[in-house]
């Protein structure tokens, strides 16, 4: 897919570019005549983790576990996207490629004794003005078959969501609050997910906790 192919989706994205946690992660330089892919990362874990990812003198960002989301970054198509997950005890290389028109989400996933990485991918074509775009991420093997429901409604937005696997649907944009659905059970965990944007793409994602597990959003935006 080239980049012109992706205008539309990528205009909307970067109206929510957020603001960057710390430094910002060059990754590579794209342009008009290649084809682009986009990979961003996520802290699954209880802690800070440090993040590194493009050539060596690339500066890095820390993910905190109340914003754990990086933005996406632009990349070329097929480059080698090579890096590490870092904590106060543990490293982990970051070694993927990212085809064309393809969407990465590498998430450094909590341990005691190694940082495990799930790679999550997405080849978005469902561009739509008028809806918003929301994908539920499962990335709490404890929760089987996440769902989501809409508070003080019967409404059912995401239903058994293995982990390490995600979903994704068009909403209307509206404003709601969410639960968490584990094993076809409502759990106590809500969320506000805020004024939805038409046009626009986010992702709920399901994390573990302590004993229990949580829920956080971030917008499906591109750095600029």
């Amino acid at each position: 897919m080239k980049v012109s192919y992706l205008l539309p989706v990528l205009a909307a994205l970067m109206c929510l570019a957020v603001p960057a946690q710390a430094d910002e992660i060059p990754l590579y330089d794209t342009g008009p005549s290649q084809d682009a892919a986009f990979v961003r990362f996520v802290n699954a874990s209880n802690g800070a983790m440090q993040v590194k990812a493009g050539g060596g003198s690339a500066s890095g960002t820390t993910l905190q576990p109340g914003n754990p989301a990086s933005p996406f970054y632009a990349v070329r198509g097929n480059a080698n996207v090579k890096g590490f997950f870092k904590n106060e005890k543990l490293q982990s290389d970051i070694a993927l490629k990212v085809k064309p028109g393809e969407f990465a989400t590498v998430v450094a996933m909590p341990g005691e004794a190694v940082i495990k990485q799930t790679v999550l991918r997405e080849s978005p074509d469902d561009f739509n003005a008028l809806k918003v775009s929301l994908a539920l991420y499962n990335l709490d093997a404890r929760c089987v078959g996440a769902g989501l429901s809409v508070v003080g409604r019967s409404t059912h937005l995401f239903e058994n969501v293995a982990n390490g696997t995600l979903q994704r649907r068009a909403l209307n944009p509206v404003s709601i609050s969410v639960q968490l659905i584990c094993k076809g059970q409502v759990r106590p965990t809500t969320l506000a997910l805020g004024a939805l944007q038409a046009g626009q793409r986010y992702s709920v994602l399901v994390m573990p906790e302590g004993l229990a597990s949580k829920l956080l959003i971030a917008s499906d935006a591109v750095a600029r």
